[in-house]
């Protein structure tokens, strides 16, 4: 008995992620991004001009991210985020799901939430009750630019 509580005690502290859940997070009409703390605030999304603010940070994305928020006839935009994690596991970030709920498929963009430096883009592509999430590769060219386009304000 004592061995089994040793192993699932060793299982829980080495994979923590078997508990971590993201954080959904709301936007009003304004575009203001609800459900972040006040050190990422103001924290707000422009889907007409492709910009996110976090903070005294801000990236409008670049042209050749520009396709995979207008792909989708009827795009919905989802937040999620997590910040109380470790970073040294992975740090704090914010995804961005762009689905279509006529089609199988959609995007996930995950941004650092303390530097907006792109982490990854995936698409997502739903068959019955499995999903693929495929790694999107991106032109150095397109990295480059997304890169020199995150501002600092203030």
């Amino acid at each position: 008995m004592k061995t089994l509580l040793i192993l699932i005690s060793f299982l829980f502290l080495t994979n923590s992620n078997l508990v971590h859940q993201d954080t959904p997070l709301q936007i009003d009409k304004k575009g203001n991004l609800i459900g972040l703390p006040k050190e990422f605030s103001p924290a707000k999304f422009d889907l007409h001009e492709k910009k996110l603010r976090i903070n005294d940070e801000e990236i409008v994305f670049p042209e050749c991210l520009n396709y995979y928020f207008e792909e989708h006839k009827n795009p919905k935009i989802n937040f999620l985020a997590s910040w109380y994690h470790s970073k040294e596991i992975m740090p704090y970030y914010l995804i961005i799901n762009i689905h279509d709920n006529d089609v199988n498929y959609g995007y996930k963009i995950l941004v650092d939430l303390e530097t907006l430096d792109l982490i990854y883009l995936n698409k997502f592509i739903r068959e019955g009750n499995t999903t693929y999430n495929p790694e999107v590769e991106l032109s150095e060219e397109c990295l480059t630019e997304y890169k020199s386009g995150i501002k600092t304000l203030n």
